[in-house]
């Protein structure tokens, strides 16, 4: 029976039914079913008990056919009240009130053996985590960052392998600057398939750590960062550090390379100069003189490198 059909149901008459305590439950299925023409979840799962309660504790000749349909049909309704409760509740905002609810539908559909429990089962377990994602995504949207990862991490208890989840996690503990937690995170989602956003976020990590060594001259550690950085997710930026460095720590070939790429994305870069002199050098310290010259004779017109590149040029390398 569908919940809506619950809504049309008749009332029981007691015309033919014996006794006190069978007019009494009918009494009460009645009066649940009219609280839920009302909409008055509380009343009709009350008075629904109620009248369950005491049809099973009278005897099934006491109850006689009409008494085992009326106690079929309330068995049959009280899970879909839950449901059908817990899901207003959900689009109230009230998230906490709306889990009790929908696990008591389960739990009475279960407790009943009702036609369709698996079917209100799967409901449930799909449900529920998309309640708390949207319920976590808004508290990371407002900023409320430690209690979106209480709430994201619920999602998880409930779906394993919920890679969104993983990802939004790694959002909020990037906002708080825990590039460790975030990493994992987000190394999580990369690992349960989320191939666009989570690997641009480990990138855009190793790309700050990568800058940030910069400025205190710890080339190894620039390379390593930048490495990873663009095995993630390449960038111009990762390019140009990975470029740096290895000019800086003399492994010339991966350089060469690095500039070529970074060149190659951000052919206007208003460091270009700079990067042809790291070209030039990295080719003169390999010994192709050709190709260094090829590169200082393009800095010779830049006040920069004009003196540099004309002593190369002219009496160091003695370029054609």
């Amino acid at each position: 029976m569908t919940f809506l059909a619950v809504c049309l149901l008749s009332t029981f008459s007691t015309g033919n039914l014996y006794g006190q305590d069978m007019a009494t439950a009918t009494d009460l299925y009645n009066a649940g079913a009219k609280a839920l023409s009302e909409n008055n979840y509380v009343a009709a799962t009350e008075s629904f008990g109620k009248a369950l309660t005491m049809l099973k504790v009278m005897g099934a000749e006491e109850r006689g056919q009409e008494g085992e349909s009326l106690m079929k049909e309330a068995k049959s309704i009280l899970p879909q009240i839950y449901l059908r409760y817990g899901k207003e509740l959900a689009s109230q905002g009230d998230l906490d009130n709306s889990m009790g609810q929908l696990n008591k539908a389960v739990q009475v559909a279960k407790e009943y053996k009702v036609d369709g429990v698996e079917a209100i089962e799967e409901e449930v377990s799909t449900l529920m985590p998309q309640l708390l994602m949207a319920n976590a995504s808004n508290l990371l949207n407002s900023g409320n960052l430690a209690k979106a990862i209480a709430e994201f991490n619920k999602v998880i208890a409930m779906d394993s392998l919920n890679k969104d989840a993983y990802l939004r996690i790694g959002i909020a503990q990037s906002k708080m600057n825990d590039e460790d937690a975030a990493l994992a995170a987000f190394e999580k989602a990369a690992e349960l398939g989320e191939e666009l956003n989570a690997p641009k976020q480990i990138a855009n990590i190793y790309l700050k750590k990568s800058a940030a060594a910069v400025k205190t001259k710890n080339w190894k550690e620039v390379y390593e960062n930048a490495k990873k950085s663009n095995e993630y997710s390449a960038s111009s930026n990762g390019y140009k550090l990975l470029g740096l460095s290895g000019v800086q720590l003399k492994k010339y070939n991966e350089a060469i390379a690095a500039i070529d790429s970074y060149l190659l994305a951000s052919p206007n870069a208003k460091d270009k100069n700079s990067m042809l002199y790291n070209l030039a050098t990295s080719y003169e310290a390999k010994g192709d003189n050709s190709k260094a010259c090829g590169y200082y004779k393009q800095l010779l017109n830049d006040p920069k490198f004009k003196a540099m590149a004309e002593y190369k040029v002219k009496t160091q390398l003695k370029c054609n």
